[in-house]
């Protein structure tokens, strides 16, 4: 079992394996999501192709139907003025009949001759003489019969053209294919350049096309109308074209509605036709969204997709091919370089066991060769180092751990004093205090009591700490505000309730956060609750983002009955908050009034230096 572990191999071995394993892993992972995702692509693309044909083929129908118009108008007019030329040329001094008949125009339209004395009359095919006006002389009158006609000739046009010689009056009657005779050759060989395979060239055997005209005016939301069997009843609702390879409509399930709403928007329709998902594309070419020629085109879902497929499968081994040469390139041209690593990492291998003794001895100008070498040389001085540097560290440990020693017990010996001096202070206060009657100076001092009282405590908590640097924050406030508590709340009437983020500050920025909590809690105690019946007092510090921190003290008091920035210059503790606030933390202090005062104060917890703008 030791032909898998991978740790016995040599780092070339192992980079031989990593590549092998990273070739399998790859083609794995790329057959199973590069392939699907590319297959999508394709089939959408090709979809995407079809439609863009479709729609070409859609403008070239537009085209083919000016040319044909123009052809028509052309043709028409050429056979117009070859009439009226044969008319005029006629010799009228021998049988106007015959004349006729030699100049040809028997052979297009209509005509009669009307004489004083009789008439002759020769009609091609329907007598439309009727609908002539005689008095309309040398120019051709148009007249279209009406789609309400109920013969045969709803909506077709005829053309009359009346020449009087003399007394006699030749009058000429004439379709539009009378005039046209080169129409339908014209139209045949253009149509021949419109069928949807060969712009489309889908290359599959199962697709379906009609050119189909169909009734506006069926029922939309009626299918039957689309599976009709019988020959005469298709007729009446929609007639497919010589053009189509089909008979009937490859429509499935749809409605006229949506084959209606399909050739609007130009997109495939996906439904199921003769108990297969087809793609159904409708293009209108006439462009007339309520009626005209159609092209009805459907091809097999499935059978497109697999067309794609089939194309991808021819990627698979020319990808593998090409990989494998890549590989058999890379290994001969980086065999040396992968032995001298190889050789180098073994060396690194055994200098981390403890044999500082062994050298790789890698010679050579490449790069690997100068690492080589480096490798060798930075292991002779790092051996010389060890020594060296192995005793002076040992030297400069005691010196330190001793320095270290010393300099925490001085330190704490200075907040110890402080902490004695400034409890002497406040004793010398009260000492003072008992002396005074004036209360104004009493009520001074108690408040300069307080004041060096919060730096005690702070001083206090240093000396108690482990770290110098380190106050234990939340424990510091608490015992603040327990203190101030017994000095005016004796009976216990005040709720406190304090929230905070536990943190750790220096002396630097815990001492000017005391000073203003100690000012707010001090003025709640003493102003906040005097005509209240519950005293409840909320303290929240938060710690922000970006070294900052944000401290909220709330009461159910009064309030303050001026502004807060009206009056801070005229109190000396809110004066004392706003310039402690503003200078010394680069903060900001917000008053407002929600059922009491509510103070905001926000402000660094980093070392600041003192802004005395």
């Amino acid at each position: 079992m030791k032909i898998f572990s991978i740790n016995q191999y040599a780092f070339s071995t192992k980079v031989i394996l990593a590549f092998l394993v990273f070739l399998v892993v790859f083609m794995l992972i790329r057959t199973s999501l590069s392939i699907p995702k590319i297959e999508e692509k394709a089939f959408l693309n090709e979809v995407e192709y079809i439609s863009k044909s479709l729609s070409l083929l859609q403008e070239q129908v537009k085209i083919i139907g000016k040319s044909l118009k123009m052809q028509r108008d052309l043709e028409t007019e050429l056979s117009k003025l070859k009439i009226e030329e044969q008319i005029k040329s006629l010799d009228i001094t021998k049988n106007i009949e015959s004349s006729l008949d030699k100049s040809g125009i028997s052979d297009y339209c209509s005509y009669k001759v009307s004489l004083e004395s009789s008439n002759i009359k020769k009609i091609k095919k329907d007598d439309h003489f009727a609908f002539n006006n005689t008095n309309i002389l040398n120019r051709w009158q148009k007249y279209k019969f009406p789609n309400e006609n109920q013969t045969n000739y709803k909506g077709k046009t005829n053309y009359f053209y009346n020449y009087k010689i003399k007394d006699i009056l030749i009058s000429v009657a004439c379709s539009s294919r009378d005039l046209n005779p080169g129409h339908m050759v014209f139209e045949k060989e253009l149509k021949k350049h419109i069928h949807p395979d060969l712009l489309v060239g889908s290359g599959l055997s199962d697709t379906k096309s009609a050119f189909v005209w169909i009734n506006p005016n069926l029922d939309k939301n009626d299918k039957s109308v689309l599976y009709e069997k019988k020959e005469k009843d298709r007729k009446n609702k929609y007639t497919v074209s010589m053009l189509s390879n089909i008979r009937d409509i490859p429509t499935g399930n749809l409605t006229v509605k949506e084959v209606f709403e399909a050739s609007k928007k130009g997109d495939p329709i996906v439904h199921i036709f003769e108990g297969k998902e087809v793609l159904t594309w409708v293009i209108n070419l006439g462009g007339n969204t309520k009626k005209g020629l159609f092209i009805i085109y459907t091809m097999d879902k499935k059978e497109l997709q697999n067309k794609n497929k089939a194309k991808l499968l021819f990627l698979l081994p020319e990808s593998l091919i090409a990989i494998g040469i890549s590989f058999i390139f890379l290994f001969v041209l980086f065999r040396r370089i992968l032995k001298n690593i190889d050789t180098l990492t073994k060396t690194a291998m055994l200098v981390n066991e403890g044999e500082r003794h062994i050298r790789s001895n890698v010679k050579g100008d490449d790069d690997i060769g100068v690492l080589g070498k480096s490798f060798d040389s930075m292991l002779d001085h790092f051996e010389n180092s060890i020594k060296i540097l192995d005793e002076k560290v040992k030297e400069k440990t005691k010196e330190i751990s001793k320095s270290l020693e010393e300099k925490e017990i001085l330190l704490k010996e200075v907040h110890h004093r402080v902490k004695n001096n400034l409890a002497l202070t406040i004793s010398l206060i009260e000492l003072q205090e008992e002396e005074i009657e004036d209360k104004n100076t009493k009520k001074v001092l108690v408040d300069i009591q307080e004041r060096i009282y919060t730096m005690e405590l702070l001083h206090r908590k240093l000396y108690e700490a482990a770290n110098l640097n380190d106050i234990p924050f939340k424990t510091y406030v608490c015992d603040l505000v327990q203190a101030i508590a017994k000095t005016y709340d004796m009976d216990r009437r005040v709720n406190i309730d304090i929230e905070m983020d536990p943190m750790s500050l220096n002396i630097e920025t815990a001492m000017p956060y005391g000073l203003i909590l100690n000012e707010l809690v001090t003025n709640a105690f003493k102003y906040a609750f005097k005509g209240t019946k519950e005293h409840h007092l909320f303290i929240n510090v938060i710690k922000q983002g970006s070294g900052r921190i944000k401290i909220i003290v709330k009461d159910n008091g009064e309030g303050l009955k001026q502004e807060f920035f009206e009056i801070c210059n005229d109190t000396l503790g809110l004066k004392l908050i706003n310039m402690i606030t503003r200078f010394q933390l680069n903060g900001s202090i917000v008053y407002e009034y929600d059922n009491g005062a509510k103070f905001i104060i926000n402000g660094t917890i980093e070392k600041n230096h003192t802004d005395l703008k």
